[in-house]
C-alpha cells in the first residue's frame, strides 16, 4: 500500500529516494517493531520519561504549537512567570464569604520575582473582571479569567485545561491581603 501522501509530493515533481522511508505504522511493520523495541528498552533503562515539558500550546488542538505551525508569532517562546500568592484575610468580601473554609489569595504574576520582597501593596483595576476559581490544592484564587485559564494547563486546576468560575468580581471590592492568616 503506498501513502497517497508520496504520489502527491511525485506528481509535484519532486526527486526523492522513496526505498529508505522510515514510517512507524502498519505500513512499515518490521520498521515499526524496531521502534518500539528500541523505546521499550530505553524505557526499561529509565533513559526516557513520559511528561509535560514547556512549550506553546494549542488549546484547539490539543496539541503542541511549534513556529512553522503558527500563521502568527514566530519566535514567541514560553516564559517563565512567578505566582505570588497573597492571602486574603478576614473580613472577607460578601461575595467570598461562602468559600471562606478554604484559603483565600489574590495572585499575581512577575517576571521579576526579586522586585517581590518585602511587598507590603497589591493595586487591583478599579475597573476590571476578576474571577475566583478553585485550585487542586482547595485553594481558591482570585485572577483575571486568562490568567485561571492558562493556570489550568499548568497542573494548577483538578482537571486538565477547566476550571470553574466560583464568583465573579469587580475591582472596586475592597479586599484586606496580608502574608499569614489569622
Amino acid at each position: 500500500m503506498r501513502i497517497c501522501t508520496v504520489e502527491d509530493l511525485n506528481a509535484f515533481g519532486i526527486h526523492v529516494d522513496w526505498r529508505r522511508t522510515f514510517i512507524t505504522t502498519a505500513v512499515n511493520p518490521f520498521y515499526d517493531s524496531f521502534v518500539r523495541w528500541q523505546f521499550l528498552k530505553l524505557k526499561e533503562m529509565n533513559k526516557i520519561k513520559f511528561g509535560k515539558r514547556y512549550t506553546i500550546f494549542c488549546e484547539k488542538d490539543g496539541q503542541p504549537c511549534m513556529d512553522h505551525d503558527r500563521s502568527s508569532g514566530e519566535g514567541v517562546g514560553p516564559q517563565e512567570y512567578t505566582l505570588i500568592k497573597m492571602a486574603v484575610l478576614e473580613p472577607y468580601p460578601e461575595k467570598l464569604k461562602a468559600y471562606s473554609k478554604n484559603p483565600i489569595f489574590l495572585v499575581a504574576a512577575t517576571l521579576r520575582p526579586e522586585t517581590m520582597y518585602g511587598q507590603t501593596n497589591c493595586w487591583i483595576h478599579p475597573d476590571m473582571k476578576y474571577i475566583a476559581f478553585e485550585t487542586e490544592k482547595e485553594e481558591i484564587f482570585v485572577s483575571t479569567a486568562r490568567a485561571a485559564r492558562n493556570m489550568g494547563f499548568q497542573g494548577f486546576t483538578k482537571l486538565e485545561g477547566k476550571y470553574t468560575v466560583l464568583v465573579e468580581l469587580l475591582g472596586q471590592v475592597s479586599v484586606y491581603i496580608g502574608y499569614y492568616r489569622k
